[in-house]
């Protein structure tokens, strides 16, 4: 299935949920009619304040599948191994093949495989800077936490970039435009 039509110059990460999550509701309303109570795929993924809470919101059958039978059971598995003394080498590993494999998961190619890197390796920054934050014994205010939700939305929104892309050079040329230096 090809969700819109991506070659067009005008792409958003408005299109792409949209898009998603219509073709989601559609297959619910039809297992609906049918008698078939399917699960709900997306809930409010853009109003999350960090980029695990996106995550469980996001795909949330595809999310909950790859940890299911990718993460936890690659977790007990390393656990017992050298990388596996380390808890932030192991999660570190975990979430970027995690990532990585969710974007291979949508296609073969270095973009998807970025996007997917690019998502595995800010769940690793989000999840450090949370445990550093619980250390301080910091909790987030209205102001924090709206902060976070904009920096989440924009971190995920720049993510699309390399999901949108044909290829790396494009996925370049695209971010130099948007620093302004294209």
């Amino acid at each position: 299935i090809v969700f819109g039509d991506w070659s067009s110059d005008v792409c958003s990460s408005d299109l792409i949920y949209l898009d998603f999550s219509g073709y989601t509701d559609i297959a619910i309303g039809l297992g609906y009619f049918w008698g078939i109570k399917l699960p709900e795929n997306f809930d409010k993924p853009y109003l999350k304040s960090n980029l695990t809470k996106f995550w469980d919101s996001w795909h949330i059958t595809l999310s909950q599948w790859i940890r299911a039978y990718y993460f936890n059971p690659v977790n007990r598995s390393l656990r017992k191994t050298k990388i596996g003394k380390s808890p932030t080498i192991l999660l570190f590993f975990l979430q970027s093949t995690t990532m990585l494999l969710i974007g291979l998961w949508h296609g073969f190619t270095w973009t998807f495989a970025i996007w997917g890197l690019w998502h595995g390796i800010g769940l690793f920054v989000q999840n450090r800077w949370s445990t550093w934050m619980k250390k301080k014994d910091r909790t987030s205010g209205k102001t924090e936490t709206f902060l976070s939700t904009v920096l989440t939305f924009v971190y995920v929104s720049l993510g699309w970039v390399w999901f949108l892309s044909p290829t790396v050079p494009e996925a370049m040329i695209i971010f130099q435009k948007l620093l302004g230096l294209g």
